[in-house]
């Protein structure tokens, strides 16, 4: 998983659809309190086979976002007026409001019930009281904080949304993700046009490896893309997890699985099964930062080395999330030939990727995601179905999600 802060998310994808994000996880997570018995299943949409498979909509599901032009009150719209294609070119402002707040810890200074006025904030961050009052009313219009009076004084405090998502120590925080986004994704945005004239966004007299190296030759960046992986495998990765039963596996290998957040995401909901999680050395050396439990013991280790180049652990279920969109088709091949030799008849693969629908016209989100990609490319169902089919795995289960991450299982014949 280490290669995706090379490919990168792009445009309104690290905006609006975050936030659009928190606040549809709010609603999933609110109906699991008053319906327990049956919020679990809700997100998801299984399809058992491609001809069964129910299509995203036509549009995608395209992400709604806040509309930064709709007026107070009741005002209706004008229907003369653009608001959509305003609303877009505005997303960027969104975006990096979101993610100022973010790496100075706004949210968690606000995380008191109380919340704090624009001269305590400015205080406490070190900033002019004007900015701190203009950030602060921006993430009020935008939903993320709520204000109230206090004493005769503006007060300004988290929403249930921002206390769950936003704030750097709660367990379901987006803070990780948020924080990649604006140090590695946001300068990559920069370079669409690039991208668009030459087929990458990096420079065309700069080597693959030098480019690479940019993001992974410190331990803060390398990090910081860690965190981004752990935050969305919190946070979309129960999803994926209770999506299939796994019970027939015993024995899981999750390749590229990063800092082992989906490896127990997949152990809690099946208590039979035990995860090796197979990443880079430089990975696994830091993996420690997020699961202080140890390494080597348990239901969950950990095994450093190149899942394109070493031997892979042996096991009767390979999972791979948001690996497969990362390569070329050469690449993809050699991985996925290298499972199909060593896999035995009755052994699952586990893919987790955002699916484009059939038209390819949508979601919004994997298609933003795709427009700033290098070699990789993103697939709907049927084109994942086609690939791995030509490796020898089939007898597919899809299941959408609705959020970062949709899965499918298929057995190796």
């Amino acid at each position: 998983m280490l290669v995706e802060s090379v490919q990168g998310d792009y445009l309104n994808v690290v905006g609006f659809p975050l936030n659009h994000f928190c606040k549809r996880l709010g609603q999933i997570y609110s109906a699991a309190a008053e319906h327990p018995g049956t919020a679990e299943r809700q997100p998801h949409c299984e399809e058992p086979m491609l001809a069964s498979a129910v299509p995203a909509p036509a549009t995608g599901g395209a992400v709604h976002t806040p509309n930064l032009t709709e007026p107070r009150g009741g005002v209706p719209h004008s229907p003369n007026f653009p608001h959509k294609i305003v609303d877009i070119i505005d997303g960027f402002k969104a975006s990096k409001c979101l993610f100022i707040a973010s790496k100075l810890k706004l949210f968690d200074l606000l995380a008191s019930e109380d919340g704090l006025s624009a001269e305590e904030v400015a205080g406490k961050m070190a900033a002019t009281v004007q900015m701190a009052e203009k950030l602060l009313e921006a993430l009020v219009s935008l939903e993320l904080l709520n204000k109230s009076t206090r004493r005769g004084t503006t007060a300004y405090r988290n929403t249930e949304e921002g206390s769950r998502y936003l704030v750097s120590s709660a367990e379901c925080s987006l803070h990780g993700y948020i924080l990649y986004c604006n140090e590695d994704v946001w300068p990559l945005c920069s370079r669409l046009e690039l991208a668009l004239l030459e087929g990458s966004p990096r420079p065309r007299d700069t080597p693959e490896p030098a480019f690479q190296e940019a993001y992974y030759s410190t331990q803060e960046g390398t990090l910081r893309f860690m965190s981004a992986m752990d935050s969305i495998a919190k946070v979309a990765g129960r999803d994926v997890a209770t999506a299939f039963d796994l019970s027939r596996f015993k024995v899981a290998c999750d390749l590229g699985g990063c800092t082992g957040a989906m490896a127990r995401q997949l152990v809690e909901a099946h208590p039979g099964l035990s995860v090796t999680v197979f990443d880079l050395p430089a990975v696994v050396e830091l993996s420690s930062h997020f699961c202080p439990a140890p390494q080597h013991t348990g239901p969950i280790t950990f095994v450093a080395g190149d899942f394109f180049t070493d031997d892979l652990p042996k096991a009767d279920l390979y999972i791979l999330t948001k690996i497969l969109h990362d390569f070329t088709d050469e690449k993809l091949n050699l991985l996925l030939s290298k499972l199909s030799r060593i896999c035995s008849p009755g052994c699952g693969l586990l893919v987790s990727e955002m699916f484009l629908n059939e038209e390819r016209s949508g979601p919004s989100r994997v298609l933003l995601l795709a427009a700033g990609s290098g070699m990789g490319r993103e697939r709907s169902v049927s084109e994942y179905l086609q690939l791995l089919g030509q490796h020898g795995f089939s007898q597919p289960r899809v299941r959408r999600t609705g959020n970062l991450l949709d899965t499918l299982l298929c057995i190796k014949q």
